[in-house]
Formats: structure tokens, C-alpha cells, sequence
């Protein structure tokens, strides 16, 4: 049995003021049934809760399933998705032409040959590029070198790109490495389709000025 804590008067029950004194009672809130209630967790706890879930989501998707490169996701479909097996698919030489500030190639000569290359010289520094279609049909144009080896060639097989003088290879749509070279993958640049043609900002190919 409780006591006032005014008076110390015996309370039987549960009043909510002393028979004695008239000082208030104060105990548990009690639930239907005479039982105290249970509070749940607060709504500040539950908040902080789910945005660690969220964050942690957020870090396992950003670290273990890379995006798409930016550039490679804001290019063109231009043809039938098609994965890349273990034979791998060597670059080929194309012709290109300059033409109103742009480089100029044939979308049937990436189309056949899947991988092309052609060396631009007309800038300060001469600059390979590349193109090639990814699994997903996209045309992705990139800048056909890997700085860190000197690499102006590449081939594909399995989805990636691997450089022709050291182990380095990327995923083609990620450029997620899977050996050395990490940050010197072929880097990609934009490109738009005109018709039937491929067309790069010349400025874009003079003005790169590679990473290291």
C-alpha cells in the first residue's frame, strides 16, 4: 500500500488525491484494465531509426552496384542490346571527316565493326578516340587512352574493356576497374547522332588534358 507523500497518510486504491490533505497522487498512467501503459518508442527514435536504414541502402548501392558513368548515360540507343562473350572484338581504323567544328564518323561502320578508332591530329596534341556500342545498345565515344601506360588500344570481351599493354580493364558502362589504371579508363565524351553519322565537338577532343 502507497503513501501520501505530503502526509504520509495510507492510500488504498488508486486515488488521484490524498483522502487526508487533498495533495495529488501521482503513479503510472494505467491503460484500460487497470494495467500501467506502455509507451512506444518516440517518434525522434523512430526518425533517427529509419535514416540509418536509408543511409546504409544508399552506401550498399553507391559502393556495390555502380551507376552508369554520367556521360555514358546521357548518350543515344542506337541499336539492339547485345552482351559481349569471351571472344574478344578488336578495335578497327576508321575514316572521319571535319566538318562545321565537329569530327564526323558512319553509325554503320560502329554498327559492323562494334569497337573503332580513328587519330585526330589536328589539335596541339594528337588524340585517339574510340567508340563503341555498349551492351544496351548505347553509343558510347570516349577519349582512346589510358594515361597511367601510354595505352591508345583497347578490345572488348565479357562486358569490359581491357587495355592491349597492361591487365586493366573496366566495366563498359561503369568504368568500374578491375585491375590496376582504376581512374584511367578510356574517358568518356559526348556525341550526338545526326542521320546516319556519329558527331563529336572537335573543341572536346583538343581541350582534353588527361589526368594525370
Amino acid at each position: 500500500m502507497s503513501q501520501c507523500s505530503n502526509c504520509g497518510a495510507a492510500l488504498s486504491g488508486n486515488p488521484k488525491f490524498c483522502p487526508s490533505c487533498g495533495t495529488p497522487v501521482s503513479g503510472p498512467e494505467s491503460a484500460p484494465g487497470g494495467e500501467p501503459a506502455r509507451s512506444g518508442p518516440s517518434p525522434r527514435r523512430i526518425i533517427f531509426v529509419v535514416s540509418l536504414i536509408l543511409v546504409g541502402l544508399a552506401l550498399f548501392v553507391f559502393y556495390l552496384i555502380p551507376s552508369t558513368h554520367p556521360v555514358i548515360g546521357s548518350q543515344p540507343v542506337v541499336a539492339e542490346p547485345s552482351d559481349y562473350g569471351p571472344v574478344a572484338v578488336t578495335m578497327t581504323t576508321i575514316p572521319f571527316r571535319e566538318e562545321a567544328g565537329d569530327l564526323v564518323f558512319s553509325l554503320d561502320d560502329l554498327k559492323r565493326y562494334k569497337l573503332i578508332r580513328f587519330e585526330y591530329t589536328g589539335g596541339k596534341t594528337p588524340r585517339a578516340v574510340m567508340a563503341y556500342l555498349g551492351p544496351d545498345g548505347r553509343l558510347v565515344t570516349s577519349i582512346s587512352s589510358s594515361e597511367h601506360c601510354g595505352s591508345t588500344e583497347f578490345e572488348i570481351k565479357d562486358n569490359k574493356i581491357y587495355c592491349s599493354n597492361c591487365p586493366s580493364n573496366w566495366d563498359m558502362m561503369t568504368m568500374e576497374a578491375y585491375a590496376c589504371c582504376a581512374q584511367y579508363y578510356p574517358d568518356p565524351i559526348p556525341s550526338t547522332v545526326v542521320g546516319d553519322e556519329v558527331r563529336i565537338g572537335k573543341s572536346v577532343v583538343q581541350n582534353w588534358a588527361g589526368r594525370l
